[in-house]
């Protein structure tokens, strides 16, 4: 039988001498530290931004390798820091729009032995990628050394993206290359239009990559049916399954994305792909950045997102709107209809006084008036008088605010008004019923993208009413309808 040998990598001692060797080609660019011991070894994070811009608008980038055994994904993230630190001039420009936090090998103890066996194994003989939780982790910090050390970093920088990088060990073993997919559901990122980009750059530079979720994924369901023909025709997953990705989304709303690596080559491509999307403007996006503004929405084309000029401002607001969606009610004018779009913000616990789901909204905006200061009813109404009786729809999950005063938001936040008309135009834009100007902080700006004209409606704190009717009319073309004769 053939003789298999360990992958080519950094022996663990020369871990401080190898990062340090970044700060010295790159002065100033790249800050290494400790974060915590592992098998008593240092824990070492390394931060690379080009301080000559100031952070406020930078994106924060999270890369790791928490499976550290898995030797082609500590030698994945080495490959990038070395990249950051070239004199390349798209690392030059990451540099200057994103701050990329890397932790290459967090579980040294296991990365120092050398062997399969401690793939999922530290010193307590448990696997600290598996020991995330929602919202803490599953063991203390003497058991979970490299969990906490890793938590630690999520909670100081609030990651707009994390990439977690795993692999094999073995020189020449291979692994089916694949991102943002995998049999563990949390890998699985939430955007699938980041996925698939990140995935085309390793197709065009010649690489196979592998999407489960577009090749053939199962319809996903939980592991209560006890049927097994049934669940063996579905992706089962459970609620207390357990990975690294959990607790920066579930706190953050992080982006996030796992790569299995076979070959560095074509990792460390896809990873400067995913850094590079970060300095552009993303598709139906106003602002620079990833994906990540979007917090509530339960219907698509209206949403609350987070409120900002600045990045550090957005990742502020979105970490808030994040942990309390689940108390906000988002609901629309119906029935829908082209050349009015209105949505229905909800944060007060109290809001049945105001509206029941499906009461017309004539009603309801008078009593808005009585209760809440600044509405202009007459405003409102006037501006609805043209097309059909609307009525006040939402769903109606029951009151989630806790105690007896409306919802406190602090760092304001963004309605988005999405009209599916192209040449959507001559827009009147209202909050409560007054009327707003363009405006980035106090205002609405537009933004186009795929035939769809998105309408973002900036709210200040100060500004933001328990109950409120965001309003956009506008003209539009609209598609013939009824029976179609060819």
């Amino acid at each position: 039988m053939k003789e298999h040998i360990i992958r080519d990598c950094l022996p663990i001692d020369e871990f401080p001498s190898y990062m340090d060797g970044w700060s010295k080609k790159k002065p100033g660019f790249v800050t290494v530290s400790s974060i915590g011991k592992s098998g008593g070894y240092d824990i070492l994070k390394a931060v690379f931004t080009d301080p000559s811009v100031p952070d406020e608008d930078k994106q924060v980038v999270l890369l790791t390798a928490q499976h550290s055994m898995e030797l082609s994904g500590v030698n994945t993230l080495l490959g990038v820091g070395n990249f950051l630190v070239s004199d390349r001039d798209d690392a030059a420009e990451i540099l200057k729009k994103e701050i990329v936090v890397m932790i290459p090998c967090s579980n040294p103890y296991s990365y120092s032995k050398q062997d399969p066996a401690y793939q999922f194994r530290n010193e307590a003989g448990i696997c600290e990628y598996f020991a995330f939780r929602f919202d803490h982790i599953a063991y203390d910090e003497a058991t979970a050394p490299a969990a906490y050390a890793v938590k630690r970093v999520i909670d100081e920088y609030t990651p707009d993206l994390m990439l977690d990088v795993h692999g094999v060990w073995y020189q020449d073993q291979m692994v089916i290359p694949s991102f943002g997919t995998g049999g563990n559901g949390p890998n699985h990122s939430y955007n699938k239009s980041f996925v698939d980009s990140v995935l085309r750059a390793g197709t065009e530079a010649g690489s196979a990559v592998f999407d489960n979720d577009s090749y053939e994924m199962l319809f996903m369901t939980d592991r209560k049916c006890q049927n097994a023909d049934i669940t063996n025709h579905f992706f089962a997953t459970a609620s207390d399954q357990g990975a690294g990705p959990m607790y920066p989304y579930y706190n953050y709303h992080t982006l996030f994305g796992a790569f299995e690596t076979c070959w560095e080559e074509q990792c460390v491509t896809q990873i400067i792909e995913a850094l590079r999307i970060g300095c552009g403007v993303w598709g139906s996006e106003y602002y620079s950045g990833y994906p990540t503004r979007t917090v509530v929405s339960p219907m698509g084309h209206n949403s609350i997102r987070a409120y900002g000029i600045t990045a550090a401002d957005r990742r502020k607001s979105r970490v808030e709107l994040w942990r309390i969606r689940n108390k906000i009610r988002l609901g629309v004018g119906h029935p829908e209809m082209p050349g009015l779009s209105a949505a229905i913000i909800c944060l007060d616990p109290e809001s049945g006084k105001v509206a029941k789901n499906y009461e017309p909204m004539e009603s309801s905006v008078k009593k808005m008036a009585e209760r809440y200061e600044g509405v202009n009813a007459d405003k409102i109404l006037e501006l609805t008088s043209d097309f059909y009786p609307l009525y006040m729809a939402y769903p109606d999950r029951g009151n989630n605010l806790d105690g007896e005063t409306p919802l406190e938001i602090k760092h304001g936040m963004t309605v988005r008004m999405s009209l599916p008309f192209a040449d959507a135009c001559n827009y009147t834009v209202l909050y409560n019923g007054n009327e707003l100007g363009i405006d980035e902080l106090d205002g609405y700006t537009v933004t186009k993208a795929n035939n769809w004209v998105h309408v973002d409606i900036h709210i200040p704190a100060h500004k933001i009413c328990p109950f409120a009717i965001a309003m956009v009319k506008y003209d539009c073309t609209v598609p013939k309808v009824g029976i179609m004769e060819f």
